[in-house]
């Protein structure tokens, strides 16, 4: 079965026409993945976010297929994948803590924690009375 990149080549390296790809392939086909990987190419970002208005649920796969493989020039280039921020990153309980005691919203309290250090989190999980084993459980990883 193809991949994201088989179907980038398609449209760019390799021009290889829709008509070539198997029926599981293009099964497979997701213009939101396309426009995705296209749109970190900075030359195409302008042009992708305007087409996607209609690649994306209005036009079929295969006309999706067919607009990119017309439009997009016949050469390879390699773009690099832009991550998107990791929520994880922190203990789900240190942010809750944190939206708690400053009254912010969850994407608030995760840009707060870079801001202060280590000791600071500390204190303020101490002042809520959390055990040894939860402060370190929740502030591991911390710098």
């Amino acid at each position: 079965m193809a991949t994201i990149f088989d179907f980038i080549n398609g449209l760019t390296h390799n021009k290889k026409e829709w008509s070539e790809w198997t029926e599981p392939d293009r099964k497979g086909f997701s213009p939101y993945m396309i426009n995705r990987w296209l749109s970190m190419r900075m030359e195409l970002t302008e042009v992708i976010n305007e087409l996607q208005k209609y690649t994306v649920g209005q036009l079929k796969h295969r006309d999706v297929y067919k607009l990119y493989h017309g439009f997009l020039p016949n050469n390879k280039s390699w773009a690099k994948y832009i991550k998107g921020k990791k929520e994880d990153k922190y203990d789900p309980d240190l942010i809750k803590i944190i939206q708690d005691h400053y009254q912010l919203s969850k994407f608030e309290a995760l840009d707060y924690i870079p801001l202060a250090t280590k000791e600071d989190w500390d204190e303020l999980v101490t002042m809520y009375g959390y055990s040894i084993k939860e402060k370190k459980r929740m502030l591991k990883g911390l710098k």
